[in-house]
């Protein structure tokens, strides 16, 4: 029998920690989506042998960040984040072959490092002299060093997009997205696609006005899927944790899914994790940095998420050197919410759990753009959020629930400047941030600096 952790000593914590780590890392994966997803790349690759070489354009990048609050959290804990990557693309007789190299490094909390490249090829079809069809076939994958390999993933892509000049002035598109996420940790799997429509109009006044709607769906194949193992220390910890309850006066909550219990993360107490986001971070990738592991067993079979946008864009040339856009933004939940129980959001760390569908509400952004000299510009920008997050309650920083969804609002203050020389771009930036929530853990602020280079090594003529 296993005692629920609110009532272990933090050795039996640890050693439970490790043990069902193990038994994670022995998840078998689903054999059809590797295969389809290791043809993808290798259909990729053959197309690149064939395709001539010709027309190329490559591209070296390079940035070192620094973040004083690199875990986006309530304790602010620093880090800083050197980012470089190598991407090429070139034109053919009809098929363009394109990819990249990139390289995320962290240096005190490297465990999040990652390595990726991403392979693909695309096709332009010309529809008469005004509209044209974009098709393009990709394949990715990103692997994160040993402390967050669970969030190691493949993914295949198809892109299909329609432009088409209404008038001199009016663009219409058609954008759609199709993507398969296949991650060593079952848990994250999904099959995501997403519908945008947008229509911008130019007018001699130097004035641009776009608008957008965009749907997006996202099916978790299976979020509630563990071994058989691990299954039955969820039930027999449940168990006894029920019985505990009955003697002590505390209650359990019945959710009406699948399985009438809590989550152990989520039984009060100070239990697993709860603590700083630094030594939670050591607990390693089938747990958030707050401690709390992102399996849920409310769910038994594949849960899909529907969300709906739409967005508005004016901006404004203000004489020759100087330009002001205005933008607003609201996304609905139609259907679902996130199946796990715990999200978080790194400073330039891919997530799985935090990303377009972990939220519903709006946005605001003003940004003032300046052409200081011929090859010198800068940029001031402030950007405003709301967002609820369905499926995702509030925690008091002892892992207690307060009984509500996740909210926060943000406030973003950013500064840009960038010198463009023949081949090589060179820019720095600063963001100052400030999150407020519901939930303390997410009520925090920190500084960003970012300085870097943009080198072009090889450019020719591009269709």
């Amino acid at each position: 029998m296993v005692r629920p952790q609110s009532f272990m000593t933090k050795d039996e914590i640890k050693i439970n920690i490790r043990r069902r780590g193990n038994r994670r890392k022995a998840v078998k994966k689903t054999f059809s989506i590797r295969v389809a997803l290791s043809f993808l790349v290798i259909l990729l690759t053959a197309l690149g042998m064939l395709l001539p070489a010709s027309a190329q354009t490559v591209q070296f990048s390079l940035s070192h960040n620094y973040a004083s609050n690199i875990f986006q959290s309530y304790e602010p804990f620093s880090d800083q984040v050197t980012l470089a990557g190598l991407s090429f693309g070139g034109d053919s007789s009809g098929v363009a072959l394109y990819g990249n190299l990139d390289v995320n490094y962290l240096y005190k909390y490297s465990g999040l490092s990652s390595f990726g490249g991403k392979l693909g090829a695309d096709l332009l079809v010309p529809v008469g002299k005004r509209s044209a069809f974009y098709f393009a076939l990709e394949g990715e994958a990103v692997l994160f060093r040993s402390l967050y390999d669970y969030f190691n993933h493949t993914t295949a892509r198809l892109i299909a997009n329609f432009k088409s000049y209404l008038g001199t002035s009016t663009i219409l598109r058609i954008d759609s997205e199709s993507w398969l996420n296949n991650y060593r940790y079952a848990i994250f799997d999904y099959l995501a696609e997403t519908l945008t429509i947008s229509l911008d109009n130019y007018f001699p006044s130097k004035t641009t006005f776009k608008v957008e709607a965009s749907y997006g769906y996202k099916l978790y194949l299976h979020p509630g899927y563990i071994s058989s193992a691990e299954s039955t220390d969820l039930q027999n910890a449940a168990m006894n944790y029920s019985i505990a309850s009955k003697s002590t006066g505390l209650s359990t909550l019945n959710s009406g899914f699948a399985t009438p219990f809590l989550p152990l993360s989520m039984q009060g107490g100070p239990g697993i994790g709860h603590g700083n986001p630094r030594d939670n971070y050591n607990m390693g990738g089938s747990y958030s940095i707050r401690g709390l592991p992102y399996q849920t067993v409310y769910y038994t079979g594949s849960q899909n998420i529907q969300v709906f946008s739409i967005s508005a864009l004016l901006a404004q040339g203000l004489g020759d050197n100087l330009g002001l856009s205005l933008s607003a933004a609201r996304q609905w939940y139609l259907k679902g919410e996130n199946p796990f129980s715990s999200s978080d959001e790194y400073f330039m760390v891919e997530n799985p759990t935090y990303d377009r569908f972990a939220w519903e509400g709006y946005s605001l952004q003003a940004k003032l753009t300046a052409l200081i000299s011929d090859n010198l510009n800068g940029e001031i920008r402030y950007d405003y959020y709301s967002h609820n997050f369905p499926g995702i309650i509030s925690l008091d920083l002892e892992g207690n629930s307060l009984g509500v969804t996740r909210k926060d609002t943000r406030h973003q203050v950013s500064a840009r400047l960038q010198l463009d020389l023949a081949s090589v771009s060179l820019f720095a930036s600063y963001s100052y941030l400030k999150n407020s929530s519901n939930d303390p853990w997410f009520d925090w602020n920190g500084h960003a600096l970012s300085a870097g280079l943009v080198w072009n090594l090889s450019v020719s003529s591009s269709r």
